[in-house]
This record gives C-alpha cells, structure tokens and sequence, in this order.
C-alpha cells in the first residue's frame, strides 16, 4: 500500500495522440510538465493537494484480471470513505461518487506479476490549470467546461469542515483492508530505484507530434457516462453538447433560439427530432438532429 501526492502535472494515455489533447503552449506558459505513461486510459490531471494511492497485489493473491481488483477493493474504498462521513457509491465500477458528484475515480492494471490498483482523493483544489491546458475548439467549450466539472466533481472540502491528516487517512485506509480480511505491508514512498524512474520518465518528453486522435471525439469526458464535445460547420454554425446519463444536460447552438436549447434540456437522444420540431421547421429540425448525432458522445470507446 503506497499513499503520495506530487505536483501539478498531466498525464496522458499510452495510446493518446498529446498533440490531440493538449494546447502545448499554454502547458508551457503555465508551467505545467506532461508525462505519457506507459499504460492506458485518458488524461489525468494531478494536483499537488490530491493524494494518490496504490495498492499492489502481487503474484500469488489468485487475482489475475484488473477488473477483478476493481471488484474486490471497491468496497474496501467506500468504507474508506465513509469513515469521513462521505456516503460515496462506485459508479462504472471505477468512480466514487457522492450524491450526484464524482469525488475520486481508480483504474487497475497489470504490471510485470503484479496487479495495481490506483485511484485519487479529490481532497482540495481547482481545475482552472486543467483546463487551461486541453486543447479547446473555443473560448466558449474552455468556459463550458470548467462549469462542468465544478458542477460534476467534488472535493472533500465541500462536505468536510477539516481535511483529514495523511495519518488519520493511512490508519482508515489499513482499517477498511483489514476489516475485507487484507494485511498490507506500507510503502512510505519510492525507493531509490523508483525515485531515478520517476525522474526519466519526467524528463523524456511526450511526443506532441504522434499521430492520434482525441480518446473522446471533438471533447473531452467529464465524468461517467457525461461527455462535452462541440463542432463547427462550414456555414459558421456550431453546436456545443454537455450529455451525461443518456440525456442532454445543456446543449448551446449558434443557429438556434433559446428554446431549442431548453426543449433539449434533460430530453432524451431518442426524444430529440421531437423537442426540436417545436421550435424550427421540419427541415431544419432533421437537420439538427443529424447533427446532433454527430456531436453528442454517450458512453466511451
């Protein structure tokens, strides 16, 4: 079991284009390093007032598959939260979510014999640098999207009137494994071995011109099965699409009266054709409609 925190920085997927993802000036401007790691997944923002955990299993637990850490230790990690008197639930087996906002998300991989499972503690913090650095169709989805993740995500210091201490998180952690039947040895951090890694990988540079497409087409993920994404036409029109749960949560088109957008509030995919037909033509709605199709994302992959 390993608990660290490290300053600011972006880590991007193996498979992801950087270039794609990414604005590398404002990166270089605000100062912020970009780590490719090794494994998959999307971008990651990691803010020094995060705390990042690991826990390792090694060859011989009779685990074989990431997807059954995940399994075994989600519960482990919502008794850990709720220790602090956060009520979480896991969410697309990965995120913890309270109430209808994400407060931290964990992923598994297999590295050399062991399987890891790593995860955060939204404790503290913003997400104006995060934003700043994705690479953006417009000023507007920057705006729209750090609306969306203070709206979706969570940090501790919205529901807790002090922080917890690293210890008082150690201890609650090693409560919860222990009480799920696990006795783990506690790494206070890496040796010098991981330590001179971890300094490599800092200083190898991530690839800006790899060719790549965005893990997520024309946006960004905001959180489980809630997407923003935004496209332009060559007629000047653009339509900027904030789905999450199978419906649209905020939809902005530069073609459309306010109506339109507040007929798509909270409608389904399938209901859309209908909520536009009462605000534009027949034709205009089916074409809006198609266009919506090709904006909207609703799962990932």
């Amino acid at each position: 079991m390993i608990l660290a925190s490290a300053d600011d920085h972006l880590s991007v997927g193996a498979a992801q284009g950087v270039g794609a993802e990414l604005d590398r000036e404002a990166c270089r401007a605000a100062g912020i390093p970009v780590v490719q790691r090794p494994l998959g997944g999307g971008t990651v923002w990691v803010d020094r007032r995060h705390l990042n955990y690991f826990l390792v299993m090694p060859h011989g637990t009779g685990l074989r598959r990431p997807a059954q850490v995940l399994e075994l230790l989600g519960p482990v990690l919502c008794a850990w939260h709720r220790y602090f008197g956060l009520d979480v639930r896991l969410v697309g087996h990965q995120d913890l979510w309270l109430g209808q906002r994400k407060l931290g998300g964990t992923g598994a991989a297999t590295i050399g014999c062991s399987l890891v499972l790593g995860g955060s503690l939204l404790l503290d913090g913003d997400w104006r640098a995060f934003v700043g650095c994705i690479a953006v169709p417009s000023t507007g989805f920057r705006r729209e999207l750090e609306r969306a993740l203070e709206e979706s995500l969570g940090l501790w210091t919205h529901f807790l009137p002090r922080l917890p201490t690293r210890a008082e998180l150690r201890q609650a952690l090693l409560h919860a494994l222990a009480a799920a039947g696990w006795n783990p040895r506690v790494e206070e951090g890496p040796n010098a071995a991981e330590r001179l890694a971890m300094a490599g990988a800092e200083l190898e540079a991530p690839d800006w011109q790899q060719p790549g497409r965005r893990r997520v087409a024309h946006g960004i993920k905001i959180k489980d099965r809630s997407f923003l994404t935004e496209r332009h036409w060559s007629d000047g029109s653009f339509l900027r699409v904030w789905t999450e749960d199978g419906s649209y949560r905020r939809v902005l088109c530069s073609a459309w009266p306010e109506d339109c957008a507040t007929a798509l509030t909270g409608c389904g995919r399938d209901a859309a054709l209908a909520a536009l037909e009462r605000c534009l033509d027949r034709d205009r709605a089916q074409l809006w409609r198609a266009r919506l199709e090709a904006t909207a994302v609703w799962t990932e992959g």
